[in-house]
């Protein structure tokens, strides 16, 4: 990345670009703003910068339709362990700051976040949201978001993804642990569901997918390259365990 190593960034995208926002280079005193782009097309090559987010901040969520893509959440410099400021990133005008919307209810950070071309849901977090969802309208995201179906236990670090219907939220502390929770998009005021779990307890994770699998990536005690993939029209049964990353 043009802007340097760091951790704790976001990521979303659409079906041309991916973009990372966000993240800490080395301590609480380097928290970012830097938005980085991967060209899908030409993937090989460095990515660009684009324009900035309207904060610094490290552990956010982010997810986003195909026109626009939302950071939520995290930790913001300096000091704010616990924010609920949501960035919005229009695709079509990428190189602009990106413009604040409407906040979530719940402040924390390790919260992940997946969604739909309509709605945007924020799940979980550290310190204080534990199994909050929050869902924010994409058609009126200068609203607050609004609180919806809790997830099936207090969790933050998890690996988020889902496709039109569903979104999953999959292991995460306090553990690390293997449970997966799916949230039903068409009943979103219901608790989401437990459903099978991960192959290995993992933490500190990222998740996408397309709109038949999830795949969900990341750290358990053992390794950092673990790839588990949720099959979502045969989401009861365990994870399976695919290809490492490098």
């Amino acid at each position: 990345l043009p802007s340097g190593n760091r951790e704790g960034c976001a990521t979303a995208g659409n079906l041309s670009y991916g973009y990372f926002g966000g993240g800490n280079t080395a301590s609480p005193s380097s928290y970012e703003s830097s938005v980085d782009r991967l060209d899908y097309g030409n993937d090989t090559a460095t990515t660009s910068p684009r324009g900035p987010l309207d904060v610094r901040v490290v552990r956010p969520g982010a997810t986003g339709n195909k026109d626009y893509g939302y950071w939520g959440a995290g930790e913001l410099y300096p000091g704010t362990p616990s924010s609920t400021k949501v960035s919005r990133i229009d695709y079509g005008n990428d190189t602009a700051t990106a413009s604040p919307k409407g906040n979530l209810n719940t402040g924390a950070a390790y919260v992940d976040a997946t969604g739909n071309q309509n709605y945007g849901y924020w799940g979980g977090g550290y310190p204080s949201r534990g199994t909050v969802v929050d869902r924010v309208d994409f058609s009126n995201d200068t609203a607050t978001a609004s609180p919806k179906g809790a997830l099936s236990a207090s969790k933050y670090g998890t690996g988020a993804t889902g496709n039109d219907n569903y979104g999953y939220w999959g292991g995460g502390y306090p553990g690390p642990i293997s449970k997966v929770d799916r949230l039903d998009y068409s009943s979103d005021t219901t608790a989401a569901s437990p459903k099978g779990q991960l192959v290995f307890a993992s933490r500190r994770l990222a998740g996408t997918g397309s709109r038949s699998f999830g795949y969900i990536a990341g750290r358990n005690p053992g390794s950092s390259s673990i790839v588990q993939r949720i099959t979502y029209s045969n989401d009861d049964t365990t994870a399976a365990s695919k290809g490492p990353l490098t």
